[in-house]
């Protein structure tokens, strides 16, 4: 079993909030460059400092230094790297020296021990955390803490991931905008998942960067369409009234005049269904579009980009009603599948409102009624001309309730020590969140986001007719003879797939 370790930071550093099931994957990590030297007189940190002796790895019990390890007291820092060059010692027996080192309070050979151990190549992922904790301790520049943060998204191929992980930690660390720039890095790794916007709201608001703001809220209003958007999007909205108060007393008018085109863009809607229905019965939506993905109870997301957020059902009329939106959506026929699940609707029928373009200049707005006392089952086609999307959703847009808040709460999560968690079924999550830090491939199945990983590989098909030569020069150079060999290849036949799963 992979050995892994937690760290133990002190309340005045963490992020108090709900325990919450969480499981991440990373992967195991490559040598990082070493450290500079803590700077003189360096600013210390917006967080709160960690006091002295209260850093441990745990998961260790014995406090006595590790046999076989320099002695700290009759050598300095500089004893470390020789050390790992020509020793290998287990994890356990460095979890042990350090925890020494850190009760002994040698932060200088904590930071020494650990950047050595990366250096030469026996790096784990926790040293990572115990090193950057330990140089905010001992006051080192900012920089040099924000890259061994950023090296625990360097394991191997940086995934989406890890990103987040990263920037959730730098975030928790106080380094906003280190952690804006992870987050960013992560959208465009997967541009529709709405976490790395979500998890920036806060940070832009922090910043006060202008094209923070608008990045992080228009992505927000684009791709947030969780059970929590209400909430996420009212935070989109305060986040671009702020900004725009800024530029206007700054009298910034052009960058202002972007902000209010890029909000009005997010905002805009390519299809907007909605059925509303009185009764104790239950009348289901369902809307093919030209991709051939289908929105439906069953299946609340499709390939196409639309995704249907209620399906409601009797008698509290408040609920009765099923709404589809696609925010983005491709030109073409629509096809809209109206079937009456359940008897008792009101007069057999149901009023069904289409919006195409919603908040442009082309919006337009059908309402008619739809009738199911003789069938019950009625198909409605909408045509939809100039749709903003150009490819398919290869994965899930949104991945289960509040998994985007969950990785600040899981960043926060690796320095508690396992008994404050009192859940037995949280405190499995968080361990096997820790465990899959050290994996190298996210389990199929095991409580993912549903995305499936894949590694493509580009291969070049020549189109056309090639034509290949070979000239051979005869010993006495009077003749060559040259060789044609003509190909003719053509592309009959393409055919364009995605795939869902959890």
């Amino acid at each position: 079993m992979t050995e892994f370790a937690q760290v133990t930071v002190p309340a005045q550093d963490r992020k108090t909030s709900p325990d919450t099931k969480q499981r991440t994957a990373g992967q195991p990590p490559k040598a990082a460059a070493g450290v500079s030297a803590p700077a003189k007189n360096a600013t210390p940190p917006d967080a709160a400092p960690v006091a002295t002796g209260s850093l441990r790895v745990t998961g260790v019990l014995q406090t006595s230094p590790a046999p076989g390890f320099p002695d700290t007291k009759t050598s300095g820092p500089e004893v470390w790297r020789p050390f790992f060059a020509k020793n290998q010692p287990h994890v356990r027996a460095v979890q042990r020296h350090v925890n020494y080192l850190l009760d002994q309070k040698q932060i200088e050979h904590v930071i020494a021990l650990l950047n050595a151990a990366i250096i030469e190549g026996q790096a784990q992922p926790w040293m990572y955390e115990v090193l950057a904790l330990t140089m905010k301790q001992a006051k080192y520049p900012e920089a040099d803490i924000e890259r061994v943060v950023l090296s625990v998204a360097d394991f191997g191929n940086a995934t989406f991931e890890s990103m987040l992980y990263s920037g959730a930690y730098l975030a928790n660390l106080g380094h906003e905008a280190a952690a804006l720039r992870m987050y960013r890095q992560a959208a465009r790794m997967s541009p529709e998942r709405p976490e790395p916007y979500s998890l920036s709201l806060k940070l832009a608001a922090k910043t006060g960067v202008a094209d923070d703001a608008a990045w992080a809220a228009c992505g927000v209003l684009r791709h947030a369409w969780g059970t929590d958007r209400l909430h996420v999007h009212e935070q989109a909205e305060d986040l671009l009234a702020e900004a725009e108060k800024r530029l206007q007393k700054s009298q910034q008018l052009a960058e202002l005049t972007k902000l209010k085109e890029q909000a009005a863009e997010a905002r805009s809607r390519d299809l907007e269904v909605r059925i509303t229905w009185n009764g104790t019965g239950d009348i289901d939506l369902s809307v093919q579009d030209p991709a051939g993905g289908v929105a439906s109870f069953q299946s609340h997301e499709s390939v196409g980009g639309g995704i249907l957020l209620n399906d409601g059902y009797g008698p509290h009329p408040e609920n009765c009603h099923e709404d589809y939106i696609c925010p983005t959506g491709f030109t073409g026929e629509y096809v809209l599948v109206i079937k009456k699940a359940s008897e008792k609707i009101v007069g057999n029928r149901a009023v069904l409102t289409i919006v195409t373009h919603r908040g442009g200049p082309a919006e337009k707005k059908i309402t008619q009624t739809v009738t199911l006392d003789k069938s019950s089952e009625q198909t409605v086609r909408i045509k939809l001309a100039d749709g903003r999307r150009e490819q398919r959703r290869t994965a899930f847009m949104f991945p289960p309730l509040g998994v985007a808040r969950d990785w600040e709460r899981a960043a926060a999560q690796v320095g508690r020590p396992a008994r404050h968690v009192v859940d037995r079924e949280v405190r499995q999550a968080v361990a096997e969140m820790r465990l899959s830090r050290q994996q190298g491939v996210q389990q199929a199945g095991g409580g993912g986001f549903g995305a499936t990983g894949f590694a493509p590989i580009i291969t070049t098909i020549p189109v056309g007719a090639r034509l290949a030569t070979l000239a051979v020069v005869s010993p006495d150079r009077r003749y060559v003879r040259i060789a044609l060999s003509p190909t003719f290849n053509q592309i009959i036949d393409v055919a364009v797939f995605s795939f869902q799963g959890r």
